[in-house]
C-alpha cells in the first residue's frame, strides 16, 4: 500500500492512555524532577574535576542548556562583537606550583627520547 495524497497514515491517532499508565507516567515526571538537583550538582562537579575524562562533555551540556546549542555570541554591529576567549593549556604539577614555566621544545625532546 502506497501513500495516498491528502489521507492520514494514522486516521485513529495516538491510541489513548489508561488512567493507570497517566498516573505512572505522573509518577516517573516526579520521580525524574526530584532527581534533576543532584543530577545537576554531578554535573557541575565532573566539569570541575581537572582529571576527569567527562569533564569536556559536562562543560558542553552546561554551555548548552544555558545558551543553547546553536548560540552565537557575535551581534550584528561592531559593538556588540566579543573578544573571543583565548585558553592556554599549561602543564600542572604541585611541585612547580610557585614556578611561571611554559612548555619548551627542550622539554619534550628529554620526555621522548628513546
Amino acid at each position: 500500500m502506497g501513500f495516498v495524497k491528502g489521507t492520514s497514515g494514522n486516521p485513529k491517532g495516538r491510541p489513548k492512555m489508561s488512567d493507570d499508565e497517566k498516573e505512572q507516567r505522573e509518577e516517573f515526571k516526579a520521580l525524574l524532577r526530584n532527581a534533576t538537583v543532584p543530577a545537576l550538582q554531578a554535573i557541575i562537579e565532573i566539569s570541575q574535576n581537572k582529571c576527569s575524562k567527562d569533564r569536556f562533555n559536562a562543560c558542553k551540556y552546561i554551555l548548552d542548556r544555558c545558551f543553547g546549542t546553536n548560540a552565537v555570541f557575535f551581534g550584528e554591529n561592531a559593538e556588540d562583537i566579543v573578544e573571543p576567549v583565548i585558553i592556554r593549556v599549561m602543564p600542572y604539577h604541585k611541585e612547580d606550583e610557585n614556578k611561571d614555566e611554559d612548555w619548551g621544545e627542550e622539554d619534550s625532546d628529554e620526555e621522548w627520547e628513546d
